[in-house]
């Protein structure tokens, strides 16, 4: 009698292009700097959702297993796939254009804010000291 194996273990190069294929995707859509995968996703953590930083983990964990053979074969494929396609699917879905202009505006909303601020204080001062 002979038992029946399931295939479902990764070859490492197969875990280094869906790495690659998050890793530029990252730099492009939000990015993100750094020499690594886990540097890029931890820059760009608090952008994420959960569920996408826990896909990140998981590949970013699969990364650290591909770098050794015995370790690589314990990868689950479907696992992984899933978790890239997560990742990948909320990142193609982020309108690059409109997160700059969104950012832009922010910034001039905090320097119109602070402008307003400091402008106050010095009316008040200048009434408090009776030159108003």
């Amino acid at each position: 009698m002979s038992s029946v194996k399931v295939h479902n273990e990764m070859e490492p190069a197969e875990i280094q292009a869906l790495v690659a294929r998050v890793f530029a995707l990252l730099e492009s859509r939000l990015g993100a700097r750094g020499a690594t995968l886990k540097k890029r996703l931890d820059y760009v953590r608090r952008k994420l959702p959960g569920r996408v930083r826990r896909a990140g983990d998981l590949l970013v964990d699969a990364q650290k297993m591909a770098d050794n053979p015995r370790l690589a074969m314990r990868v689950d494929r479907d696992g992984l796939t899933r978790a890239t396609v997560e990742i990948e699917r909320f990142l193609n879905a982020i309108d690059v254009p409109a997160e700059r202009s969104r950012r832009r505006y922010n910034r001039l909303a905090a320097f119109a804010g602070q402008f307003l601020l400091v402008f106050g204080a010095l009316v008040g001062l200048l009434v408090w000291r009776g030159y108003i």
